[in-house]
């Protein structure tokens, strides 16, 4: 695999068609989200305050409880704001699962010298937006099994009286060994089958595949070219950090004006374009897909 070769055309892919960093912004979007520690959270030990000389709050103020209209109207805003959130969130990751197939068919198409474009992308991904939304719940399954299992465990050996006594004995801990073991078992299956989903997504969108044998597919193009894959991913990190070392002082900047936030979403979304379009290059490649040479190029190799 000639690698200067795909990135170079990659990039002429991207500068040629720029609404494909609109369908990258779709895609970044709905990952976009992250989690992380609060750095100015304090943790209190037992001899920072005198608990047991503290004035109860319902002996100065009145029970909490004796009003049960605030306590209610609080509890049902707290379950809309979430519900809110959730449904935005829900609503960012199908859009981005949809443009993901989008931008997989735009560069399939281009390659075929087939003109095409924003709408005519995001159509092609909502045609088989169930079969992508299968293959991107896929990789979640077994966390949401290990969570049910750790929860059920949880619940019915640590019992939420011990719990809120706070003297949970550390002896009962042998109950969670199962559900460890049972981790370090799923906890790799979701990582492969979150490496394999972007091969699986080109499997259903370029191949026209159903969902489990979309990672059939996937994982049998992955087998037979596992040494450029993971050369080609190698090189894609390297050029993620070196983006994130120059996008280091501009970003924060950027992060600290509101107005200067979609020139970050831009450039995720371009971020995204490219390496969605490098991967579907080399898919193709890797699966002998027919590329339709142009004018110029016959018009070069002549030359030469």
């Amino acid at each position: 695999m000639d690698y200067g070769n795909l990135f170079s055309k990659a990039w002429d892919i991207i500068w040629k068609n720029k609404f494909l960093i609109l369908l990258g912004v779709l895609v970044a979007l709905s990952g976009s989200g992250g989690s992380g520690g609060n750095p100015s959270q304090y943790a209190f030990s037992g001899n920072d305050l005198d608990w047991q000389n503290m004035p109860r709050f319902d002996y100065e103020y009145g029970s909490p409880f004796q009003n049960l209209d605030l306590p209610f109207i609080a509890v049902g805003g707290i379950v809309l704001l979430v519900a809110f959130l959730f449904l935005i969130g829900l609503v960012l990751w199908t859009l981005g699962t949809i443009s993901r197939g989008g931008l997989i068919s735009a560069v399939n198409e281009i390659e075929l010298g087939n003109p095409t474009n924003f709408s005519e992308a995001f159509r092609a991904g909502w045609q088989k937006g169930w079969r992508l939304i299968g293959i991107g719940l896929v990789p979640a399954v077994p966390g949401f099994v290990l969570f049910l299992i750790g929860v059920a465990t949880l619940m019915v050996f640590g019992g939420l009286e011990v719990l809120s006594r706070g003297d949970f004995s550390p002896a009962g801990l042998w109950v969670f060994l199962p559900v460890a073991v049972l981790a370090c078992i799923l906890v790799p299956v979701m990582l492969i089958l979150s490496l394999l989903r972007a091969f699986a997504n080109r499997a259903c969108m370029l191949e026209d595949q159903n969902v489990i044998s979309s990672y059939r597919r996937g994982f049998e193009v992955l087998g037979d070219n596992l040494g450029p894959a993971a050369l080609l991913f190698l090189l894609q990190m390297a050029i993620s950090f070196g983006i994130g070392i120059m996008m280091m002082v501009p970003g924060i900047l950027i992060a600290l004006c509101c107005f200067l936030w979609p020139v970050l979403l831009l450039v995720g979304g371009g971020v995204t374009a490219y390496y969605s379009t490098l991967w579907t290059l080399a898919w193709r490649e890797w699966t002998g897909l027919p590329v339709v040479v142009s004018d110029e190029e016959v018009v070069s190799s002549e030359n030469k």
